[in-house]
């Protein structure tokens, strides 16, 4: 009943949402349990407040697809890529494309005593250990008896507690039960049964091995009528086994032969253990290698190192704090559509999870026939070309050609390059090791086609176009642009001892012993930085960040905005402006103007918003429950702000 209530909750059917979690609210028998509902119950209650708002914004933006994929896509063959996905009709920005649940899952190892080995949310203090070897914990009995491959289901004239409910919700829950008791037949898998017979093996082998555990475990059931070497190949997912250097191959036949061992005490004769067998098991451990998606959680967490999964935070909006987002990786699933989706450097989609269910929305216009990629972890703006190349090369067995990876672009020019000799120069300085992978993008650079002249790449590549000077400028140390050198050594030596500074304010922000001696050794290390290293660096805007959280920790919240703003304003040259990125920093930075009393906190919320509800539509407050806090401070905010006219209403 509560994953009908979310599905209905997504759906906009929120009457029937609020039935189905009363239902499952009366029959859960942990606390823990029934806060989670009371939870999901008030935030769709708020979502019923706000609805017309909702349709509105969504009908202004053209965000006209809905909480369920309306939106058909088809699987293409692809010269470069091999399969991928696509769309026959054109795409706006938000759109949801594609809604999937795992075909298996593992929790990862470091969050094993903190969130539901089921789906993946936080452990309650109330947690529900395995009947059987009380090593996996749950969140409620829901999550422990599927865990085990069993639905939940409850039969109206047995239960008593379902008699005792009001008639209404009552014959409510007696029709859902008696209408869908079919449905939920449909896939009983058992997730952990065959790991806690014996030795707990998973607690041994790594993630990868035990997820190919829970593979095969769908084999066990249908082994009576097909062979291993069909699953596998009925599985459809790629695989790197050729590429793989020899170390690891070994690693893998190694894993196999124990991991056909360990199924073997579980199941019986049903696996084998011999040459065929070994060979498939090692295909399935090289599909996970390239297939495999991390679950993540977002996370907000106060200056103190408070963190929130629920959206209520134990202090005022006068309280002195940041609140920074962390993406916390809570497991690993194998999801088959979803590994049809190809990567690319600078993304069109955004993959997020809410419990098990991996959702695609679309960041970007796509238009027909384009394809949907996301990204495989670095992007455009977090690492520069040649160490997302190798990334992606050592992680997932391919070089990457996508347009951040083969055209120029201002972020990768400038993420790590150093600042001109001369000042009034906006030119990068690059070193052999960027400027090597940077020269043959250069090559494909058309300044007529592709850059408006007002913008700041046109400013870095044009004289590296010059073909009378191209032999000058597309040097190690000299500047892009006017073609001044700079002596890269002395340079790198000046950065180095300005980031021992900065490490040094990092520790003492993380250990909350923050002298005034600290910040004014950061501050001369920042002006250092700045001299050294082009504005756009990205390690300057990592230093202006821990400033920001230094000021706000000893009370002096101007300086920390200013220095938060200034973070801000580099990396919406690394990133897109609309970047998820950027609604993270903007996180802080609402935070800080809120106890400022700052009527910009207004404007910084609102583009959070706007940001978020791109990237996750109305799924926004429940992958990042924090939104609801910063919404009501607004509320309160707004209405101290106009008894006091301190700026008129809109």
């Amino acid at each position: 009943m509560q994953r009908r209530g979310k599905v209905n909750a997504s759906l906009g059917n929120y009457k029937d949402a609020i039935y189905d979690l009363n239902v499952a609210k009366s029959v859960e028998s942990s606390i823990g349990g029934k806060r989670q509902i009371e939870s999901e119950l008030k935030i769709i209650f708020d979502q019923c407040k706000s609805t017309s708002t909702v349709v509105q914004h969504k009908e202004n933006s053209l965000k006209t697809v809905g909480e369920m994929p309306r939106i058909k896509l088809q699987c293409v063959s692809m010269p470069d890529k091999g399969r991928g996905m696509v769309s026959s009709c054109d795409i706006s920005p938000g759109s949801l494309v594609h809604a999937e649940e795992p075909y298996a899952m593992i929790i990862s190892k470091q969050c094993r005593e903190t969130h539901c080995h089921f789906c993946l949310n936080e452990l309650p203090a109330d947690r529900v250990p395995c009947s059987l070897c009380s090593i996996p914990f749950y969140c409620s009995n829901q999550c422990q008896i599927r865990a085990g491959g069993q639905m939940f289901r409850i039969y109206p004239e047995e239960n008593a507690i379902l008699k005792n409910l009001p008639s209404d919700l009552g014959e409510y829950a007696a029709e859902v039960i008696q209408g869908n008791d079919s449905e939920l037949e449909i896939d009983d898998i058992t997730e952990h049964n065959h790991e806690c017979q014996g030795v707990h093996w998973p607690a041994v082998l790594p993630s990868e091995i035990v997820l190919a555990g829970r593979i095969l475990a769908r084999f066990s059931l249908k082994s009576t009528s097909e062979d291993i070497s069909n699953f596998v190949e009925r599985l459809e997912l790629s695989h790197c086994y050729n590429h793989m250097p020899s170390e690891s191959k070994l690693d893998s036949h190694i894993y196999a032969m124990v991991l056909l061992y360990c199924l073997q005490h579980s199941y019986g004769t049903i696996f084998s253990i011999d040459g065929i067998s070994m060979s498939q098991v090692v295909i399935i451990i090289s599909q996970i290698k390239v297939n495999c998606m991390t679950v993540v959680r977002l996370k907000s967490i106060d200056a103190r190192g408070r963190s929130d999964q629920f959206g209520e935070f134990p202090f005022q909006s006068s309280a002195y704090l940041t609140s920074n987002v962390e993406q916390v990786r809570v497991g690993k699933a194998i999801y088959k559509a979803g590994s049809l989706f190809n990567h690319s450097c600078q993304p069109n989609v955004h993959a997020y999870f809410i419990s098990r269910t991996l959702y695609l929305r679309t960041t970007k216009v796509v238009a027909a026939g384009c394809q949907l990629e996301l990204s495989y972890g670095p992007q455009v703006g977090l690492w520069d070309c040649k160490d997302r190349l190798n990334f992606l090369k050592d992680e997932y067995i391919f070089h990457c050609q996508c347009t951040g990876c083969s055209e120029v672009n201002l972020s990768d020019i400038v993420l790590n390059a150093f600042h001109c000799v001369n000042t009034n120069c906006s030119g990068a300085v690059l070193e052999s090791r960027v400027l090597d992978c940077e020269k043959q993008k250069i090559k494909h650079f058309s300044i007529d086609d592709k850059v408006d002249k007002n913008d700041d790449i046109y400013e870095v590549c044009l004289h590296a176009l010059n073909e009378n000077d191209a032999s000058i400028h597309i040097q190690p140390g000299y500047c892009l642009k006017c073609g001044s050198y700079c002596e890269l050594e002395s340079s790198h030596a000046a950065v180095d001892k300005a980031l021992i500074t900065i490490k040094r304010l990092q520790d003492a922000i993380l250990s909350r012993e923050i002298s005034n001696t600290t910040i004014s050794d950061a501050l001369r290390s920042l002006r250092l930085l700045r001299s050294n290293l082009h504005a756009y660096n990205k390690l300057i805007a990592e230093a202006e960040d821990n400033l920001a959280q230094a000021f706000c920790l000893v009370g002096e919240l101007q300086p920390s905005m200013g220095h938060c703003k200034a973070s801000i304003q580099i990396l919406e040259k690394l990133y897109d402006p609309d970047d998820i990125v950027i609604a993270y920093e903007l996180v802080k930075l609402s935070s800080i103007q809120l106890s400022l009393d700052d009527g910009a906190a207004v404007d910084s919320i609102s583009r959070i918003g706007d940001i978020f509800s791109r990237f996750y539509g109305l799924h926004a407050d429940l992958v990042f429950p924090y939104l609801q806090y910063l919404r009501r401070e607004i509320e309160n905010f707004s209405v101290k702000a106009l008894q006091s006219n301190a700026f008129p209403a809109k």
